[in-house]
């Protein structure tokens, strides 16, 4: 029989696994938003150094409000790169 302080380990666990799992895949635009609002409500938060960062994190290149390019993000005008794949033969005996 669970008793009432499992029960609520149980239930806190699966908020905070779920709220994690939120913010991991919110776009980066709701999440500089969301930085930006903690910080601004509370004093402790501003001196945070993950939401300060996270609040002054350029968006993407593409403007689609994931942050998954990094710096190699698509600039207007720019043509994309090639990149030429080589295939290596596997030694041993040929197939047959």
């Amino acid at each position: 029989m669970y008793s009432l302080l499992q029960a609520l380990a149980v239930y806190t666990l699966v908020v905070l696994c779920a709220a994690y799992c939120l913010w991991i895949f919110l776009p980066a635009g709701l999440k500089q938003r969301a930085a930006r609002t903690l910080m601004a409500r509370s004093g402790r938060l501003q001196a945070s150094r993950t939401l300060q960062a996270l609040a002054q994190q350029p968006a993407a290149g593409c403007a689609s409000g994931c942050s998954g390019c990094g710096s190699e993000a698509a600039v207007p005008g720019q043509t994309p790169r090639v990149h030429n794949i080589r295939w290596a033969r596997k030694p041993g005996p040929p197939p047959g």
